[in-house]
């Protein structure tokens, strides 16, 4: 007689917790791929061609299919720099150095509330073990609220723009 087992589908041996929302992380890709995408449409424009997919390995692709004409480019320093910023950006997201934590604080999203949302992956009161994000003054979001909460967290950062 075979005994049956049941698995546990949301828990994988070994596997880490992903109930935490870092910010960081979204807005650094983000970064990536508004900035390889503005690159992209450089070349495209000035080589005549067809911008890809807006995503990282597409972008980088084309990028580097066409990474001697930019070199040689009035902005390729500029073209530089800016990869250079991104890889230092992703850098410190990936493998932040202790020391170097500033938390991620942003103006709460609800009407006219005054508290502060602190996004960072480490950040005091933020996130708690029930899988929630909290603002200073009480609102909370649990996990499935996330990307509305980066919808809404976004477009305030567009607003103040």
């Amino acid at each position: 007689m075979a005994t049956s087992r049941r698995r546990n589908p949301t828990k994988v041996s070994g596997s880490r917790r992903r109930d935490r929302l870092n910010v960081s992380v979204l807005d650094t890709r983000s970064n990536i791929v508004a900035i390889l995408e503005s690159w992209a449409i450089y070349a495209a424009d000035e080589l005549g061609g067809t911008v890809p997919g807006r995503s990282v390995p597409h972008l980088t692709g084309f990028l580097l299919h066409h990474l001697e004409w930019l070199t040689a480019q009035p902005p390729a320093e500029d073209f530089a720099a800016e990869i250079q910023g991104l890889r230092t950006e992703l850098l410190r997201v990936i493998d932040p150095d202790p020391g170097d934590r500033t938390p991620l604080t942003r103006r709460c999203v609800v009407d006219r509330c005054t508290g502060t949302i602190d996004a960072s992956p480490h950040g005091s009161g933020a996130t708690v073990g029930n899988g929630s994000i909290r603002c200073s003054a009480g609102h909370a979001w649990e996990v499935r609220e996330w990307l509305v909460l980066r919808h809404l967290m976004d477009r305030q950062r567009e607003e103040a723009a």
